[in-house]
This record gives structure tokens, sequence and C-alpha cells, in this order.
């Protein structure tokens, strides 16, 4: 039997994946993805509501968990959240020291529209709040959807992997369960993490380490979602190990190798995909058509999947020419190359690292 067939049906007869899922819906208010708001110090007679964002757009189906995630500067700003005809919901913040934060609250699963304010619980002087972005999902277990892997072009194991920022370098954590394999992946899918748009390797690093926890201890993953995070000045860094199964596109993700921009490509924010972002992104993707035989054009964006603005109205359209860029045979030169830790290889990718940085795909 053919490898592509053998994987085909390996994927048909995979049991259910526990949590291993991208976000549920995208909440919108007023067709906004995000808010801004300043906390400033109430006086005893004025009111505590620092921010009231109204009901928001419809939600797509029933949810019981409400994520939220920014940048808050002043910790003495509590978050509830209410869904259509029930109570106020505190929701528990999970907040680093350079005012990067998520908060999450639980509610009886049905549908309804979601709204959401911030309370002065103390607030210092004033500070600019920036919400990047809400999600709405009820957990559940994800069910693969049936696909069939395209035929492959040839496969070179010796290809020569990106060079990238592993794990070790972003102190990562451990993941929460065992990996599963993933060991032949015929897919791409482009992403961007609607969060801060970093402009140096610290902020990256630092961003990297923030979604971790927001994977985790958020969303209830094992691990970060994505194999690669790509950031503006065209540094890689390592997500989860190649070769194994990620969490960033709902019921597809076998196969599929997710990359990420680090940014917010959408309105209101509407960062900008940088030359050196996008030429990262193409030597990624030249080596994983080299070293698995992938189809350039099975590249897609997360919306392709599903309904959500991922990644984003300005990383989009830039979707046929990273196709072409990956079946390129001519390197596309990058601003910026991160140094490589050179070790000795590994023959497979391990759940964990072990705190040494390492070459990908060996």
């Amino acid at each position: 039997m053919r490898a592509d067939a053998l994987l085909a049906l390996l994927l048909l007869a995979a049991p259910t994946v526990l949590r291993a899922q991208d976000l549920g819906f995208d909440v919108h208010f007023g067709s906004r993805h995000g808010a801004e708001f300043t906390a400033r110090s109430s006086s005893w007679w004025s009111s505590k509501v620092l921010f009231d964002s109204g009901f928001s757009d419809p939600v797509p189906g029933e949810w019981d968990v409400l994520l939220i995630q920014g940048v808050l500067p002043d910790p003495n700003v509590r978050f509830q959240a209410a869904r259509s005809g029930g109570s106020w919901v505190d929701l528990d913040v999970t907040r680093g020291p350079d005012g990067r934060f998520w908060a999450k609250g639980k509610f009886p699963r049905k549908a309804g529209p979601v709204r959401l304010r911030a309370l002065d619980a103390g607030v210092a002087g004033e500070s600019a709040v920036s919400i990047y972005g809400a999600e709405a999902f009820a957990d559940a277990p994800e069910t693969p959807a049936p696909s069939l892997p395209p035929s492959r072009g040839p496969v070179d194991p010796g290809a020569k992997p990106p060079l990238v920022h592993g794990r070790a370098e972003w102190r990562a954590v451990p993941p929460v369960n065992p990996y599963s394999p993933d060991p032949m992946p015929w897919r791409v899918t482009l992403h961007h993490t609607d969060g801060r748009y970093t402009t140096n390797l610290a902020e990256s690093l630092e961003e990297t380490r923030f979604i971790q926890d927001f994977h985790q201890h958020g969303r209830g993953w094992s691990d970060i979602g994505y194999h690669f995070l790509v950031d503006p000045l065209g540094n890689v860094l390592e997500g989860r190990p190649l070769e194994t199964l990620g969490a960033h596109t709902l019921s597809n993700n076998e196969g599929n190798v997710g990359i990420v921009l680090l940014g917010t490509y959408h309105a209101p924010k509407n960062d900008q995909p940088t030359p050196a972002q996008l030429a990262a992104v193409a030597s990624i993707g030249r080596f994983l058509v080299k070293r698995f035989g992938i189809d350039p054009a099975s590249l897609k964006g997360h919306r392709d999947y599903k309904q959500t603005d991922c990644p984003g109205d300005l990383a989009y359209p830039k979707l046929p020419e990273l196709r072409a860029a990956f079946g390129a045979t001519a390197p596309v030169p990058s601003a910026r190359k991160p140094r490589r830790v050179r070790v000795s290889p590994v023959a497979t990718a391990p759940d964990w690292d072990g705190g040494q940085s390492r070459p990908l795909g060996l």
C-alpha cells in the first residue's frame, strides 16, 4: 500500500483527540474585534465602570468559556462578562510583568451574545488598556475531518531546515500531556496571533512564552498550538516540535504544519507583514516542500477552514506569493538571520527538547 494511502486510512481511523483544537468563535462588538479604553482612577462619587462593550454581535453557536487577551498596564482592573439575560461573571486574570494578560470566565453552556466590562479595583493614575481579542468556545473533543492527503512530490530527508530560535531560548515549559506523532505532514496553514506586534527579538521571545501559557492554561491545550512563529523582523521561533500534531486548525490539524505571524494583521490594529517576515515564512515553506514533498498549493489561511478573521485581511492576500515562493528553488533573502545553535542531531522530534536549542526537521 502506498504511504500516502496508508496515512489517509490512519487519519480516518484515528480516535477523537481531546482538546487539540483551535479557538471556537471570534467575538465582535459592533463588527469590531478587540477594544481599547483608558483606565483612570475614579472618585467615590463616580462610576466604578471603566469600560462597557455593550452586547456583542451574535455568537454563531453554543459556548461555555470566554477568553480575552491583550495588554493591561495596571493590575487593579477587574473584568466581568455576562450573557444576554444572565448575571455578571468575574473573569480570572493572568498577567505578566510586561502587562500582557489573558482572562477567562466559565458560563453555563448555551448560545447568546456576550457583554464585557472593566471595573476600577484600585486603579492608580491613568493607563491605556488594549483588548486584542475575545473568543467564546465550548470545551469538546475534536473530531478529525476526513480528508485525503494529496500525492507527494519528491521527499528529501536531508533537506536543510530553517534557522530557528529553539524552545530553550524562549524558556518553554514542558507539554502538559505527551505529543501525538504526526510524522508526514502534507499541508500548511498560515495564522496570526491576534496579539503583540513585536519590535525586537526579546519581545518576540517574551510574547511566545505568553502564548504558550495562554494556550496551556487559557485554552487547556497540551502546549503552544503552532509549529513555527515568525516575528516582523524575520526571526523564526520553534513552537511544537515538527512532526507532532498541532492545535491550530480545528478538525484539520492532522498533517497540518501551523505557521503564525506575531501581530494582528486585521482591523482595527492593521499591523503590516514585513518583507523579512514573508521571506522567513517562504524559507520555512521551501524546507517543508523539500523535506516532506508537500504541494505548495496546500498552503491555506486559517479562514479557509472556518469562520474567522485569521490570518487577517492584510496577511491573507499574501498567500498567492507565498505559495509561489514555497515552490521556488532560489532562496528569498532575509533581512536578518538568527544564530543557529549546533547540537547533536536527534532521530525524531522528542516530546520535550530537554532544555537545548536545536535545528528542526531532524
